[in-house]
């Protein structure tokens, strides 16, 4: 759900044999950064300057996302938390506040309650995470609950951040004495203990360690997750190298964020197949002229998995 490598491309298994050419190798070329990519590397890059609402609606927007600011219901949200919190609170009543703005129907929410999409709960459908949808659909995934959650919370002046496991973004806040806490948006908002996130979606001890994993992100680490779903926009419409290249303006951001090395890989998997493997099934058969593409490429997809399974990432099952 964002955060680890769904529908994968590891096509290196069928390429690494070639990637030679009898004894030649060929460059790794640098890529010229493609438009959308220069676009999300602007709006990581003043992610410092901007709030969470006004970055996510500024990605949302690279793919149609139809989303203004300001916009009335997101204000209704916040004055409803800073009600409901009352005056000088506590971060106690601002959660508490902000649980049920968002998951108990009332006036605050035009008495239709935000709630978990079960029809599409990792959000693989790339218009189900955008701001806009969870907005007229009141149905949410592990990408668009944590995000809007995340937003609320900053309004209300709360230390928070996203934080990702396995097929899945939290929301990480940090108290006064600094203690971390794990609010899941998909359950109401409420404390989840590490312990859950270890039992329910096993990761190895290698990717908590390299902080892939389980970590409270900086905020431009975390408006680099948003980033993600452009990357997703992208493979989806077959735009691979762009999806490379939104990639890499994330992993300048943060280079352990998993998900954006596997896309990466992924893409690159993607172009190896429309390019080379459809029409030339072996790599011997790769024209001359073609192979320092053909050799980029592989080395490209190679390259992501290994990085990814070196901190600590695994295959998901099933």
């Amino acid at each position: 759900c964002g955060t680890s490598g769904c529908n994968l491309s590891r096509r290196h298994m069928l390429t690494v044999a070639g990637l030679a050419f009898a004894g030649q190798m060929f460059p790794v070329k640098a890529q010229t950064s493609t438009p959308i990519a220069a676009q999300v590397a602007e709006i990581l890059a003043a992610s410092t300057q901007t709030s969470f609402l006004q970055s996510k609606v500024a990605l949302d927007a690279l793919i149609g996302g139809a989303f203004r600011l300001p916009d009335p219901l997101m204000e209704k949200l916040a004055d409803a938390v800073r009600q409901m919190a009352g005056p000088n609170p506590s971060d106690r009543y601002k959660l508490a506040a902000i649980r049920k703005t968002i998951y108990e129907s009332g006036p605050w929410n035009d008495n239709l309650a935000f709630r978990y999409d079960q029809a599409d709960p990792l959000g693989l459908k790339v218009e189900n995470k955008l701001l806009s949808t969870y907005f007229r659909t009141r149905l949410g995934n592990c990408v668009s609950m944590p995000i809007l959650f995340l937003i609320l919370a900053e309004r209300a002046g709360l230390n928070v951040s996203l934080a990702t496991v396995p097929l899945h973004i939290f929301v990480r806040y940090t108290g006064p004495t600094g203690a971390p806490f794990n609010a899941e948006a998909t359950s109401g908002g409420h404390f989840t203990r590490d312990e859950w996130y270890r039992e329910n979606m096993p990761m190895s001890d290698r990717a908590i360690e390299s902080g892939i994993y389980m970590r409270a992100l900086t905020k431009p680490e975390s408006v680099a997750v948003m980033a993600s779903t452009v990357a997703d926009f992208l493979l989806v419409q077959r735009r691979y190298r762009e999806a490379m290249d939104v990639a890499d303006a994330i992993l300048a951001i943060n280079s352990r964020d998993v998900y954006a090395i596997l896309k990466k890989g992924t893409a690159a998997g993607e172009l190896l197949r429309v390019e080379f493997i459809e029409g030339y099934p072996t790599p011997a058969q790769v024209p001359p002229a073609l192979r320092a593409r053909y050799q980029v490429l592989a080395a490209q997809n190679e390259h992501a998995f290994r990085e990814a399974e070196a901190l600590g990432w695994t295959q998901p099952s099933g």
